[in-house]
């Protein structure tokens, strides 16, 4: 499963953020009877939020390729909201079935 966060958030950043080890533990909801065997209770949201540069002001106005304008923006830093679940899911605040489901098409 490893290999799938690592893919989905971006392999090299990944092994940068969180390298391989044999102590890495990801987390499944195992359910009960107060959660109606969902192995959830509440809500974690996940976010995207993209801040504009004047490149990508400069992207958006001439109509720039959606490639471009995510590359650029995964540059300038923005935590795109697979990565955010991807995050919340190695805190054991989600799992990444859950986050799948809501930002992978």
């Amino acid at each position: 499963e490893y290999d799938e966060l690592a893919e989905a958030y971006g392999r090299q950043a990944f092994e940068q953020l969180h390298p391989y080890d044999e102590a890495l533990m990801l987390y499944r909801g195992k359910g009960c009877a107060t959660c109606s065997k969902t192995g959830y209770r509440g809500r974690a949201a996940i976010h995207e939020l993209l801040i504009t540069s004047d490149e990508m002001k400069r992207l958006i106005q001439t109509k720039g390729r959606v490639a471009e304008m995510l590359a650029l923006a995964k540059s300038e830093g923005m935590t795109t909201l697979v990565q955010d679940g991807v995050l919340k899911s190695l805190q054991g605040l989600t799992d990444f079935r859950q986050v799948k489901a809501v930002a992978i098409k």
